[in-house]
């Protein structure tokens, strides 16, 4: 199994380089059965990479120790779904996990009839060109089918805290939107080599760039839940420089999604829209150097080698040095339409894509920021939440702002459809905002916040049960999908500002007040898992008559990796979450953290429905 793995992965890379000297060959013969054959290379390769795939898995579910990545990742006693996930719980599985979904949207993307075939064939030969660099890149320093010489009956095991359902499908949504961004690259770079920037690349670009942005919001909100109830601190989005590097290309494919939605209407849009495909994927580089160079010390890390990191810093420069050159030589050749003076529902889109696009800028700043001041003077700090609340919260607040009136607005003209009822909604909230700060001491950013979302829900709403928005729901997916985002600002808003921690020592069997509720510590017990030994913790939450409800917390030690992990307990409640943590035990009294984080499920029902919506303007033809 694992020769065979290896030998497939070879034989993927001499398919690819085939596959590219036919491509050329091509070119002079235009011959139908040799671009036949090209397409069959391509489908091809996808099954290559696939059946190694398999081979690494089926090599980690037998616990064969004789490949290296194997025993460096896995255990015998590991359940069988983290045996699984461990395929893509380290640096070379995961990297071959990434040439797989490359291969797969390039096997999807032949089968394409409403493109033109030169496109199309150029679209395939960019992505085998960069899925030939990765396979160069594995073979060189990241083989996950290298021969373990000694005979050893058991594992290291995988790091405990991935050994988590969020987790084992955290990646591979992640990369399903990371690296369909290549695709869409490889698409814009087609497009403008052969001035084909028409109708059919348009709704082309729309399926797959709405599809990718859908698979990395469900990969950040899987993971942002993992951080919320295993890492204990009570907090959903910690503004880790891992986690800004999946923010980057998803505030970027905010921008191209909504770019693509009028690039049909003003073809002044069409440069916009290849910056943006090329941006994103270039971003989905950059944030795997930061995940596999080493230069950050984090959970999501995957690797600690320089020189890989270089190798990946290589490709980033070339792909996107290379991309951005055609850029500038071909974007001359679209043509140009006169500037927008109107305030319209054009001019309202291209402001929020450049609000989104900013605060992505930002975002990286604050991210390489650290990076390269060491780099340069050796001296290390830390960029953390102050600064990314204090900067991108105020650069999006505008364009959320307008992201309640764009759909109201009509496309040519100033014209602002039920202008008074629009107008008669945002001064009632402001007059209500300046009531409630005036005549109270609440926050002011949890204020503007709430009314911020507020807004957009209500905007939103209106606009979605109009008559002619009930005939053609399908059209509207857009609106469903700002329902939730507000509906998430909410969320985000009253949890952060308003949320409570307490902390406590506390005995088993003691009854104590906490924030006006009744918690008891009602026993202690130890039990054993199969690959670690569980300390569960029950605690009885009471208000002044009633049960509320039951809340385990408890630690996990897994003693092939000699790791302790907390497992923080969660009443979930509409209005609220009760968050415990179980601390370290001093004279018989456990040390326990107490957290009430109100309408914090907001977040993930608001993220819930941004994808319902999302999927609903992916079925738009």
């Amino acid at each position: 199994m694992i020769y065979t793995g290896q030998f497939l992965i070879i034989f993927s890379l001499l398919n690819n380089f085939i596959s590219l000297l036919i491509f050329f060959y091509n070119l002079k013969t235009k011959s139908l059965l040799i671009e036949k054959i090209f397409l069959f290379l391509t489908r091809l390769n996808t099954l290559l990479i696939f059946l190694a795939f398999l081979f690494l898995m089926y090599l980690y579910i037998i616990s064969d120790f004789r490949n290296i990545n194997v025993f460096f990742n896995s255990h015998i006693d590991k359940p069988l779904i983290y045996k699984i996930s461990g395929v893509w719980g380290n640096h070379e599985g995961s990297l071959l996990l990434w040439i797989l979904i490359m291969s797969i949207y390039t096997f999807v993307f032949s089968f394409n009839r409403s493109l033109d075939n030169k496109t199309k064939n150029l679209t395939i030969f960019f992505q085998t060109t960069m899925i030939l660099g990765f396979l160069v890149f594995m073979l060189l320093t990241s083989n996950p089918f290298i021969v373990n010489l000694s005979n050893i009956s058991q594992g290291m095991g995988l790091n405990p805290i991935l050994q988590d359902p969020a987790l084992a499908i955290h990646p591979p949504l992640l990369y399903f939107g990371y690296v369909g961004y290549s695709l869409i690259l490889s698409f814009a770079l087609a497009g403008l080599i052969n001035n084909k920037i028409e109708i059919s690349w348009i709704k082309t670009a729309k399926k797959y760039s709405m599809f990718c942005w859908l698979m990395l919001t469900f990969g950040i909100t899987a993971g942002s839940y993992w951080a919320y109830y295993e890492l204990g601190w009570g907090g959903w989005w910690f503004w880790d420089p891992v986690e800004n590097a999946s923010l980057m290309p998803w505030l970027a494919g905010i921008a191209l999604v909504h770019s693509l939605q009028i690039a049909n209407n003003n073809t002044q849009i069409k440069k916009w829209v290849i910056f943006l495909s090329i941006l994103c994927f270039s971003l989905s580089l950059f944030g795997t150097f930061l995940v596999r160079s080493g230069v950050l010390m984090s959970v999501h890390a995957f690797a600690n080698d320089s020189y890989r990191g270089i190798f990946i810093l290589i490709i980033f420069f070339i792909v996107t040095g290379f991309s951005f050159l055609i850029f500038l030589i071909k974007t001359n050749t679209i043509e140009k339409e006169p500037s927008v003076l109107v305030f319209n529902k054009f001019t309202a889109l291209i402001i929020n894509n450049i609000v989104m696009t900013i605060a992505c800028f930002t975002v990286m700043l604050g991210t390489i920021y650290p990076i390269l001041l060491e780099t340069v003077t050796n001296e290390r700090i830390t960029v953390g939440a102050p600064y990314f609340n204090s900067t991108v919260v105020p650069i999006v607040l505008p364009g959320l702002l307008l992201m309640a009136i764009a759909p109201t607005l009509a496309w040519k003209n100033n014209k602002l459809n039920e202008k008074k009822s629009y107008l008669t909604i945002f001064l009632l909230i402001i007059f209500l905002l300046l009531a409630t700060y005036m005549f109270s001491d609440q926050n002011l950013w949890g204020l503007i916040g709430i009314s911020v979302g507020i807004w957009i829900i209500i905007a939103s709403i209106i606009q979605l049960f109009k008559k002619n928005a009930k005939k053609q729901i399908r059209l509207y997916g857009g609106l469903i999908s700002h329902i939730g985002v507000g509906i998430l600002i909410l969320g985000i808003t009253i949890s952060s500002i308003w949320q409570k921690e307490f902390i406590v020592n506390i005995e088993v069997g003691e009854e104590i007040i906490v924030n006006n509720y009744k918690l008891k510590f009602e026993n202690l017990k130890e039990s054993k898992d199969q690959n670690y030994v569980s300390l569960k913790s029950k605690f009885i939450i009471s208000n002044k008559t009633n049960k509320i409800g039951e809340i385990e917390a408890e630690k996990r030690y897994y003693p092939v990796s000699k790791t302790v992990t907390t497992e923080a307990g969660i009443l979930h409640q509409i209005q609220r979450d009760i968050y415990v943590v179980l601390g370290e035990n001093l004279n018989n009294e456990w040390l326990i953290k107490v957290y009430f984080n109100p309408f914090i499920s907001f977040i993930w029902i608001g993220a819930f429905i941004m994808a319902i919506g999302g999927f609903i303007s992916l079925g738009r033809k």
